[in-house]
């Protein structure tokens, strides 16, 4: 997957070089605490996934948390949830039956870079990158079960945010004289590799998400 890695290292290099104000270091942010909600497509990486399961794609469903030092840079950990359902293969034939089910749990840290270049930009652009393993489980009917965790790999990940606050200025200041200071909802596309056997249990989503930050520190 090399050719997703170059353009998102690329743009990770811009995102960094324009997101860091002239003259100093951005000051820490009011609201540094981040909550994410995020669900889509994922297509997997896995051969013959599509023979196995009918389709060459999944649902992954995942949250995050994330501490903001800046207005352009988070440190997050996130966790992602897939299931699938599909037939296995008789291992006497090499032929396809029997159900199987097939689960994994992807857990990811993260740094993201985002080009919030002042605190009521619309579209706030970000890229990242970090580090992913995720356990396994598989289920075939007869044949009983294989689980585990796989090797350490990586996760790269680029999107867009919108700024919620903004469009809805009356909703936010209600919200804000609580914890939760802003909200965007965003699209996400995240690629991440990780390998157990010889084989690359990753693969590529495009994600809808719902980001939160809070201040917990309000008088």
């Amino acid at each position: 997957m090399r050719f997703l890695t170059r353009p998102f290292g690329c743009a990770l290099l811009l995102t960094v070089l324009a997101s860091v104000p002239i003259g100093g270091s951005a000051d820490t942010v009011a609201s540094p605490w981040v909550f994410d909600l995020k669900g889509g497509l994922y297509k997997p990486d896995l051969p013959l996934y599509e023979d196995f399961y009918g389709d060459d794609t999944d649902v992954l469903v995942g949250l995050a948390f994330a501490y903001r030092f800046t207005q352009w840079l988070d440190l997050g950990v996130e966790l992602s949830y897939a299931r699938d359902k599909g037939v296995g293969l008789q291992p006497a034939n090499m032929s396809l039956g029997g159900k199987v089910t097939y689960t994994l749990v992807p857990a990811s840290v993260y740094l993201n870079f985002r080009g919030e270049l002042s605190p009521d930009q619309l579209f706030v652009p970000y890229v990242g990158g970090g580090l992913t393993t995720a356990w396994y489980k598989q289920d075939v009917e007869s044949q009983g079960s294989r689980d585990g965790r796989t090797d350490l790999g990586y996760n790269v990940r680029g999107g867009v945010q919108l700024f919620l606050n903004r469009l809805d200025r009356r909703t936010a200041a209600r919200a804000a004289k609580g914890y939760l200071q802003r909200s965007y909802l965003y699209f996400e596309v995240q690629y991440f590799s990780t390998e157990v056997d010889g084989f690359d249990l990753g693969g590529v989503a495009y994600l809808l998400g719902l980001r939160m930050e809070y201040a917990f520190d309000r008088d």
